[in-house]
């Protein structure tokens, strides 16, 4: 019995899975919803697992683009949430200290925010520690693009395989 047959066969308990799974696109809204709140809520690990899920249950570029859009959207929510909840509280609490620090990172943030993004750092570090910086919600979206992507793909696009 495969995974789909077994999940089909939980129609009498749960009768709206049999209608998500054979629709694409509420499967693939309810995945990106997932993928949204999960990154959003700072759940370590999620990202492989949603990848791989959905490139087995869309396909390869259809799983990527969904888990992309997901963990994006969850990144940037919690990235302008803690810009204005705690920028300016650490801001007065550390004062000068942060100088060179928001220096630095006005300079090559894009690049570090990549790199971690790609190192597999914790997201909801890389995430909060930009978001006290002075990088703007833009680039950091595309940084979390580009870190995010390789991952993202490789899995979706391996997955899509099974």
């Amino acid at each position: 019995m495969g995974f789909t047959e077994t999940v089909l066969g939980w129609a009498d308990t749960f009768p709206w899975l049999a209608d998500l799974l054979q629709n694409p696109l509420l499967l693939a809204m309810g995945i990106t919803m997932l993928t949204t709140a999960l990154v959003a809520a700072c759940v370590p690990g999620v990202i492989i697992p949603l990848a791989f899920s959905s490139g087995v249950l869309l396909g390869g570029w259809a799983g990527m683009l969904v888990v992309v859009t997901g963990a994006l959207l969850g990144s940037q929510l919690l990235f302008l949430l803690a810009r204005y909840s705690l920028r300016d509280r650490v801001h007065a609490k550390l004062g000068s200290k942060l100088d060179r620090f928001d220096e630095h990172f006005a300079d090559r943030g894009i690049f570090y925010i990549i790199g971690l993004r790609i190192a597999g750092a914790p997201h909801f570090l890389v995430t909060g520690a930009s978001a006290l910086t002075p990088v703007r919600a833009g680039p950091f979206a595309l940084a979390t693009l580009l870190g995010f992507l390789p991952i993202i793909a490789f899995t979706a696009t391996a997955a899509s395989a099974i």
